[in-house]
């Protein structure tokens, strides 16, 4: 239960954070945008209506299509931002707090990236969704196998190209700087805490080395058989994967124990099993 509440908070101060982005930020600057907001920019235009009830009408329609074709876990936390996201930016579209910081289209753009980045992210890390395109994605994937990426870029990039046809040059280029600084933030929140590498070690040190790892750095470790290439002698290789924040004070061991030793690290993406995603 904890959990849960836990989740719908992160998603309400993720929410926060990207309406008061595109409140206190995107808009004032009237750069172009992505997404739902960016949609109802352009309709904004011909029809007579605040942004925020035109963002709450295709919200209220996105969410009609997925309630009927992506089920109701999903949907029960898109929920939440449906229906808080145009109100919150309504809200902080009407703020003076942040206007002398908002008179920098610059400065707009970079702390519109992050607040969305940072925004989007803690809703990713809940599990829960901003609602809008996200939607859309999540239905096409189901019914036709298209990835969700690809569809959201494609609504993004059709929405932006919209816009940028009837805006200034430089808004379009300040509006591609808040979408590149939010994919980059976007990934430094999903990953943090979280980003693991992938380390080879090549020592005939290696049960002494073993033997550290497992009680020293409590990691989990593979043996790898193997055969030097230039004189064909039988070898082990330890296979390990383990946080990043622990690299430097492995390698220190391993080069303590075996100065001659060999070793390569690579980044993963990804990491599944005992010990990451299911306790051990």
């Amino acid at each position: 239960m904890k959990k849960k509440l836990l989740s719908y908070l992160l998603i309400v101060v993720g929410g926060t954070m990207t309406a008061a982005a595109f409140g206190l930020f995107v808009l004032p600057q009237n750069f172009v945008a992505g997404g739902v907001t960016g949609l109802s920019v352009i309709l904004q235009n011909l029809l007579p209506l605040p942004l925020s009830a035109i963002v709450l009408c295709i919200n209220i329609l996105l969410f009609l299509v997925g309630w009927l074709f992506a089920g109701k876990e999903f949907i029960f936390k898109t929920l939440i931002m449906t229906f808080l996201f145009p109100v919150l930016l309504d809200v902080f579209s009407q703020i003076d707090l942040f206007l002398p910081l908002s008179q920098d289209p610059f400065l707009s753009s970079l702390l519109a990236g992050c607040l969305l980045g940072i925004g989007s992210g803690i809703i990713l890390r809940a599990n829960g969704s901003s609602g809008g395109f996200d939607i859309l994605g999540v239905v096409l994937n189901k019914k036709f196998r298209i990835p969700v990426s690809v569809v959201m870029y494609v609504c993004d990039c059709t929405v932006i190209l919209l816009q940028a046809v009837s805006k200034p040059l430089l808004q379009t280029v300040y509006g591609i700087i808040v979408i590149l600084v939010t994919s980059i933030m976007v990934n430094k929140v999903i990953t943090y805490g979280r980003s693991e590498v992938q380390l080879l070690i090549f020592s005939s040190e290696h049960e002494k080395i073993r033997q550290e790892l497992l009680h020293t750095f409590d990691l989990g470790l593979t043996f790898l058989q193997a055969e030097g290439g230039y004189h064909l002698d039988p070898s082990k290789v330890i296979l390990t994967i383990l946080p990043y924040r622990k690299i430097n004070d492995v390698k220190k061991m391993i080069y303590t124990i075996d100065p001659t030793a060999f070793t390569v690290i690579d980044n993963v993406n990804y990491v599944g099993g005992r010990g990451f995603t299911i306790s051990r």
